[in-house]
């Protein structure tokens, strides 16, 4: 795949000059979409293939003087990403377009509420869909978890699966099982390929951010811990040089999407432990493409007169370049 051009959706809205885009994006990342970390390509294809090296690299050969070149070779590994598609209808009566009374125009107030709505299942998909029947929706793409815990598939390296072995981030929690998590953070920054965290995204629930912000000035002096502006001047709490997101809800508003309640192995469940997820963006890592960006095209009255149309779309997919693009570190208890 070539990697040319990619904007994340917060580079696109500062971009853009259409108000349209303009609102809608900045809609989507005031409620917290994880599209605004992806660096997407727009490119109108519905697969997208690549080469990745798996750990089999050509070995060198060390030569002496006026010894001739040794020719090398070594077999990638070819895979295929899908491309998946979003698509809603907003139908209005058309007398509520005329209303006098109306405070807003209803056809904005239902398409902010869809793309409220897509963004927190956009995010609960990027955590955590899979393709195993009755575990997630086949018709979107497979999730960070789906893919670690198949990363043969997926091209993931066991490694980057890392148990924290039920590490103490409860509120009692010490100055040394504070650094034990720390030390963890960091396993999880190296396993995607960035020791000081430049160019990652650390995704957990807030309950854990909550405790890792008072933890960090309970026992400060320890590192890593800090807070940065974004480029539209928000505060951001970062480990290192790596973002830390709240992962947020699901759609229903109660339900987490990165949950406290995990078992010590990970798995869902109703005890007390929970996951960070690492992600590093960039070319050479996890990236994205699109046929467009995301679409709210207003289509006028229908045939008969009546209502109002607007359709919703995007299509598109993610792609992963490296083996050490993504991680997860699970076990860390909670209370």
């Amino acid at each position: 795949m070539v990697y040319t051009g990619a904007l994340t959706l917060t580079q696109y809205m500062l971009q853009s000059n259409d108000p349209l885009i303009r609102a809608i994006t900045y809609s989507m990342i005031m409620a917290g979409t994880v599209m605004q970390d992806i660096p997407f390509v727009t490119r109108r294809t519905l697969y997208a293939t690549g080469l990745r090296f798996e750990g089999n690299l050509p070995s060198p050969t060390w030569a002496s003087l006026n010894d001739a070149p040794v020719s090398v070779t070594s077999t990638p590994t070819p895979y295929q990403e899908q491309a998946f598609m979003f698509r809603n209808k907003i139908t209005v009566d058309h007398i509520l377009v005329m209303d006098e009374n109306q405070i807003a125009d209803p056809r904005s107030v239902q398409v902010g509420a869809a793309l409220r709505g897509f963004t927190y299942d956009f995010n609960d998909k990027f955590i955590n869909n899979s393709h195993v029947p009755g575990l997630g929706d086949p018709k979107s793409f497979v999730g960070l978890r789906g893919r670690i815990d198949n990363g043969t598939k997926y091209g993931v390296r066991a490694e980057n699966k890392i148990d924290a072995g039920g590490v103490v981030m409860t509120g009692s929690a010490t100055a040394a099982t504070y650094g034990a998590f720390c030390e963890f953070l960091d396993q999880l920054l190296w396993s995607v390929d960035s020791p000081d965290g430049t160019g990652v995204v650390l995704y957990m629930n807030e309950q854990l951010i909550r405790r890792f912000s008072r933890l960090s000035r309970q026992f400060s002096g320890q590192g890593g811990f800090s807070t940065a502006t974004d480029q539209l001047g928000r505060t951001t709490m970062m480990y290192q040089n790596a973002m830390i997101r709240d992962a947020g809800y699901k759609g229903d508003q109660a339900t987490r999407i990165i949950t406290s309640t995990e078992t010590s192995a990970g798995v869902n469940g109703s005890d007390v432990y929970t996951s960070v997820y690492a992600v590093n963006y960039g070319p050479m890592h996890l990236s994205g493409w699109q046929f467009f960006p995301l679409m709210a095209q207003d289509q006028g009255l229908d045939n008969d007169g009546i209502v109002y149309n607007v359709l919703l779309e995007w299509v598109g997919g993610l792609f992963s370049s490296h083996t050490r693009s993504i991680g997860r570190l699970f076990g860390v208890k909670m209370a």
